[in-house]
């Protein structure tokens, strides 16, 4: 390794890449077969707009991402990885290094950046950057090396504030400019909320001028509109509303939506993709809301879609989405299964442990569908999806959900760590199935559920004040404080909180359920198969809890991952219910975990079921403070959980890394390219789907 990098060998460890990133292909060939031509025309014009968009994922993870994405088409443009590997290995540079280097490419790719998309740490080359060095000027041009110069640096920088994303002295995050504090994003998110500015498609940044500091609020269009106000007072501070940001991208995922309009099954696809246009073009928030309100309607398509800024995982404050979009194809077979569990849902939801008040006054249904993916650009993959995350929409007009059949599947039968003996074949046996159940409750009774208590303009409540109690304090819901003023959203409440929360609601959610045996018998699991895999998805959730660990930051104090710090919190909550329910045999080199599957209903349901009722008592009236209380709470780390981070982080598997197919129109019809599940393959897929000239 280079001798630039001063830091301790064994943090260090944690920042290289992986030997082998663990890479699978996403299977679509058979459904995507099944498709008619207009179909296909559809998902490859929905497919090169998500594509085209997830660009913007490279900027938004650091300043160094697009320049390497550029050195890399580059490379791989002049000549292929395994071309490139004949020519130079071994006279230039060891197999061994040729290895690291293109290990760390298919991260990057799969990541849409140089810090991992889950966990938010930066990872840097096994090999040496003089290796790296010699394998880019082996190709002897002149345009690569000048990139190489730019960010050959970046690459392998490990400075204090460069080791994860965050904000002031806990990192970096180019939604934000450096010296930007904490304090005025709130200034300026305040402005944004008395004003209805959604944060979702926007940046931050401070300048300088005449040596006042000025925030331009960047909104992402492909156009700027002509009545843009040049600049806004408000409580002594300057701000700029900036449209145009990502215009070059923006615009190329304008134009393929546009192509894909001729292509529509309904009317309902058709105004839901020109309100995506619109949003995209003009950067308003309001035609986003809108396409989601057409999308929401259009019920069980043969192609499924969704584009935009989505999650605000990545962004330190929590409020700001990251760009996605993905393309896939209906799996009958599974969606029949998730279909009969939503139309039971008024028979399930009312099994959560909260009051009724404390739920929607209407359940509208959702579409929930299983799907095969053809493209996930983005910077990570999910294994399922509620959308959409926009609380006026979701709370009053409905979502859908949506499980990604094919991402949970790709997986291998391996030994699985912290897991006993005992454990290893019906844990291997039953995970895939386990873990599809988990998704289909924790989207949909788990994401879906829940009211927030609000107050319009008006005055108007959407709840009975005489009548609703918190059950938490067991007095009367105060109507000024215990409410969602006119403005005010989830995200902007609870805002870095507000994601760990959510995602922690929903998993308690779907741990809470699995063990009911009328939802497990409509995915065909009965007597002891049904409790063969509740006990599974228990299993997952506590060893889930002890991965964790690999995310949370002795240095700052602080959690890297939000379903992480949730999931940590929910074994914290095991734990501590005692009587045996959960242990950990500890030892120098492993963790081994002992959950006792008798005592799953007794003990540990009641426990999930106190802490899920305080979860959605404190999101429904808005009560971050104690929301933190508890959080801080759950989700400490102690000296010997620490201890057992090391452990952790010695025996920790790399996240997946997903080759995903490439779709192009040959003869008026599409054809769709696959390629192989290895570094190479991920290489060429990128190379492929955004050519460039020599």
């Amino acid at each position: 390794m280079t001798a630039a990098i001063k830091i301790d060998e064994s943090l260090l460890q944690v920042h290289l890449t992986p030997v082998e990133v663990p890479i699978y292909k996403l299977d679509v060939k058979e459904s995507f077969k099944s498709l008619t031509t207009k179909e296909k025309l559809y998902a490859h014009h929905y497919s090169q707009a998500a594509w085209w968009g997830s660009l913007i994922c490279l900027g938004q993870t650091s300043v160094e991402s697009p320049i390497i994405f550029d050195l890399f088409q580059r490379m791989f443009t002049l000549r292929k990885p395994d071309a490139l590997k004949a020519a130079i290995v071994p006279s230039v540079v060891s197999e061994e290094d040729f290895t690291s280097m293109a290990q760390y490419v298919a991260q990057f790719y799969g990541n849409m950046g140089n810090y991992l998309s889950f966990g938010d740490t930066k990872f840097i080359p096994r090999c040496s950057k003089e290796s790296f060095g010699l394998i880019v000027k082996s190709l002897n041009d002149e345009q690569l090396n000048q990139l190489w110069t730019q960010c050959g640096d970046l690459v392998y920088s490990l400075g204090s504030r460069e080791r994860e994303l965050g904000l002031e002295e806990h990192g970096l995050s180019t939604y934000y400019s450096p010296d930007i504090t904490r304090a005025e994003i709130e200034l300026v998110q305040e402005y944004m909320t008395s004003k209805d500015i959604s944060a979702y498609n926007t940046r931050l940044f401070k300048k300088y001028f005449n040596n006042k500091p000025v925030y331009q609020l960047l909104i992402a269009s492909s156009e700027r509109p002509a009545n843009t106000p040049a600049s806004i007072h408000f409580k002594d501070i300057e701000i700029q509303l900036v449209y145009g940001d990502w215009s070059k991208y923006m615009a190329k995922v304008v134009s393929h939506l546009e192509q894909a309009l001729p292509h529509v099954a309904n009317d309902n696809q058709k105004n839901m993709t020109q309100k995506y246009v619109d949003s995209f073009r003009n950067g308003s928030i309001h035609d986003h809301k809108d396409s989601q309100r057409w999308w929401i309607k259009d019920i069980s398509p043969v192609v499924e879609t969704n584009i935009g800024f989505i999650e605000s995982y990545r962004d330190p404050y929590g409020v700001r989405g990251e760009f996605e979009g993905f393309v896939s194809i209906v799996n009958k077979e599974m969606s029949k299964k998730l279909g009969a569990m939503i139309d039971e849902a008024q028979k399930f939801i009312p099994l959560l442990p909260w009051p009724r008040a404390f739920e929607k006054d209407v359940f509208k249904k959702p579409d929930f569908t299983s799907l095969e993916v053809l493209t996930f650009a983005s910077s990570g993959v999910p294994a399922g999806i509620n959308i959409p995350n926009y609380d006026d929409v979701r709370q009053s007009e409905g979502f859908k959900n949506v499980s990604l059949g094919n991402v949970i599947a790709a997986r291998k039968e391996e030994r699985v760590t912290f897991v006993r003996e005992q454990d290893q074949s019906l844990y291997n046996h039953l995970m895939v199935e386990a873990f599809e159940v988990q998704v289909a409750i924790h989207e949909s009774f788990g994401h879906g559920s829940g009211k927030l208590f609000t107050k319009d303009e008006k005055g108007v409540l959407n709840f009975d004040a005489t009548v609703t109690l918190n059950p938490l304090t067991n007095l009367p819901i105060d109507s000024n404080t215990e409410v969602y003023l006119p403005g005010e959203t989830y995200d902007s409440k609870f805002k870095s909180l507000g994601s760990a929360m959510e995602e922690c609601r929903a998993e308690c959610a779907g741990v809470y359920l699995c063990v009911n045996r009328d939802i497990l018998s409509l995915f065909g699991f009965k007597g002891t198969m049904a409790e063969d895999i509740f006990y599974i998805n228990w299993l997952i959730m506590a060893r889930a809890g002890i991965c964790a660990l690999e995310f949370y930051s002795p240095t700052t104090s602080s959690w890297k991952q939000a379903h992480m710090q949730g999931r940590y919190a929910i074994f914290q909550v095991l734990h501590r219910a005692g009587q045996g329910l959960l242990e950990l045999d500890v030892t120098k080199d492993n963790i081994e975990i002992r959950l006792d599957r008798t005592k799953i209903e007794s003990i540990g349901v009641p426990a999930i079921g106190e802490f899920l009722r305080r979860l959605m008592v404190l999101k429904a009236t808005g009560n971050a403070v104690e929301a933190i209380k508890l959080f801080n709470d759950y989700t400490h780390v102690p000296a010997n959980f620490l201890e057992m981070r090391e452990t952790v982080l010695k025996q920790k598997k790399p996240r997946k890394v997903f080759v995903q197919a490439h779709t192009y129109v040959e003869n008026g019809d599409v054809v769709l390219q696959e390629f192989a599940d290895t570094a190479f393959g991920v290489i060429d897929s990128m190379v492929t789907r955004f050519p460039i000239q020599h």
